[in-house]
C-alpha cells in the first residue's frame, strides 16, 4: 500500500470517527461558537506536542502502533474540534432543534 493511501485512509477513518462521536453524543463538547473556536485553537495548539510523541512511539513498538495510538486519537479530536465549530454555527443559522 502506497504511504499517501495510508494516510488519507487514516484521515477518513478518524473524520468518520468524529462525525460518529458528534451524532452519537450531540451534548458532548462546546454548543457555543466562542467555546468551539476555543477548542480549535487548543486543539491546533496541541498537535505540535502530539505529534512529537511519533518518534518515540516509532522506535518503540513500530509504525502500525504510531498510527493508531498517537496520530488517529489526535486527527480525531482535531476533526472533533472542527465538527463543533460546524455544529456552533448550524446552531447560530437555525436554533430550533427538531
Amino acid at each position: 500500500m502506497d504511504a499517501s493511501l495510508a494516510i488519507t485512509l487514516v484521515a477518513v477513518g478518524a473524520a468518520a470517527l468524529a462525525l460518529w462521536t458528534l451524532g452519537r453524543f450531540p451534548d458532548l463538547g462546546p454548543q457555543t461558537l466562542s467555546r468551539a473556536i476555543l477548542l480549535v485553537a487548543a486543539a491546533f495548539v496541541l498537535q505540535t506536542p502530539i505529534l512529537a510523541a511519533v518518534p518515540p512511539v516509532v522506535s518503540a513498538a513500530g509504525v502500525p502502533a504510531a498510527i493508531l495510538v498517537v496520530i488517529l486519537p489526535a486527527l480525531t479530536f482535531l476533526f472533533w474540534a472542527l465538527g463543533c465549530v460546524v455544529r456552533s454555527v448550524v446552531l447560530l443559522v437555525a436554533p430550533y432543534r427538531r
